[in-house]
């Protein structure tokens, strides 16, 4: 294709365009926990535990807080990645990374998620929360890729932000088919939803909130 109309008037060749944009909405970052820790976990869920339904939106019948030795072990052994989320938090909203904040946890619990079940859409306590990703099922991926609809499919993690405004104008949502390790971080007031399945499968996904002591500012 050459560069001319169609009425045969040579277009105007620009020189590049320098730009700066707007970095929009909250900082989601994904990362791959180490399946020694991923295996514990697992093991330990199956575990005999206290109930967690009452302090959750979930529409499960199986949410379990962790016992407190597990949960001391867990966050003291993923440290880093909550100082590294800090750390790029800063970045991307351009703040001052010499004051990132440190976190301390509250709690983490254990969800299995059953066919029909569901989580509606909601936000956490305290300042930064997490889903952790034990096992999901290949039915279930199986689900979501054969999947028709123009809602988000089954069993994906849904995270959500502001009021769409025109097709491809805006990002509005996302739609996260998870895999087994898989760890996403996020403020705590970040609105995010799990799509029902129909496959007669558990899918596992543990999930925790954390504290900072050091406020964001000018």
């Amino acid at each position: 294709m050459d560069d001319r109309h169609k009425d045969g008037l040579k277009l105007e060749q620009h020189p590049p365009i320098k730009y700066n944009y707007l970095t929009w909405g909250p900082f989601c970052m994904g990362v791959k926990v180490n399946p020694t820790i991923v295996k514990r976990l697992l093991e330990e869920g199956k575990q005999e535990l206290k109930s967690h339904n009452h302090e959750l939106a979930g529409h499960l019948n199986y949410q379990y807080l962790y016992k407190h030795d597990t949960t001391k072990w867990f966050y003291k052994t993923t440290a880093g990645l909550w100082d590294y989320y800090a750390e790029q938090r800063c970045r991307y909203h351009g703040l001052n990374i010499d004051k990132k904040p440190r976190y301390g946890y509250s709690n983490l619990w254990v969800n299995f998620m059953k066919a029909g079940d569901f989580n509606p859409e909601h936000v956490h306590g305290g300042d930064i929360s997490f889903v952790l990703f034990l096992d999901m099922p290949i039915e279930i991926v199986k689900e979501a890729e054969s999947f028709e609809g123009t809602s988000p499919p089954p069993g994906s993690l849904v995270f959500t932000y502001g009021q769409k405004i025109r097709e491809d104008w805006n990002t509005t949502s996302h739609a996260i088919i998870p895999k087994p390790g898989d760890m996403w971080i996020f403020p705590a007031l970040q609105h995010h939803s799990v799509m029902p399945f129909k496959s007669d499968v558990t899918r596992i996904s543990v999930s925790g909130n954390l504290a900072s002591n050091i406020k964001y500012g000018n």
